[in-house]
């Protein structure tokens, strides 16, 4: 007894590999544009959350003035020179001083409105980050204020 086999036909697979090759692509493009995004969004954060501390840094330090602490959030600077750091504006910056009664007081900095421009498809284009707000109390140490 013999086997016989018989070849079966090839059938032309010319369009399958092109179709594959642009399926897996666009799908691992959107991925890396995602990352990109999202670690542009953390660097952003955090780069909001070291203006806001160091907002709160200069107002725990010297006399309160809200303007000046705006400026050094904005500017890096109380004199308001310079060019704003990471886009930002006095207008998105809130400097309150709430006085705890027992010679303590709050400051609180808040960045609030900040405007960041995705580049992932369906999620694309400008959104608002959440607020950041940073507070630290001060103490006299018996020192005039």
């Amino acid at each position: 007894m013999a086997f016989y086999s018989v070849a079966k036909p090839r059938v032309p697979r010319s369009g399958t590999s092109v179709v594959e090759v642009a399926l897996i692509l666009t799908v691992a493009l959107v991925t890396f544009i995602g990352i990109l995004d999202v670690g542009s969004v953390v660097f952003r954060l955090q780069g909001l959350v070291e203006r806001a501390r160091a907002g709160a840094r200069y107002a725990v330090v010297n006399s309160f003035n809200a303007t000046n602490v705006k400026n050094v959030v904005v500017y890096g600077n109380s004199a308001g020179t310079g060019n704003p750091l990471l886009g930002l504006t006095t207008s998105m910056v809130t400097a309150t001083n709430t006085d705890q009664g027992d010679g303590t007081s709050r400051i609180d900095v808040k960045i609030s409105g900040y405007q960041f421009q995705f580049f992932t498809p369906l999620i694309a284009g400008a959104k608002t980050l959440p607020s950041v707000t940073v507070t630290l109390t001060t103490e006299s140490l018996g020192a005039p204020s």
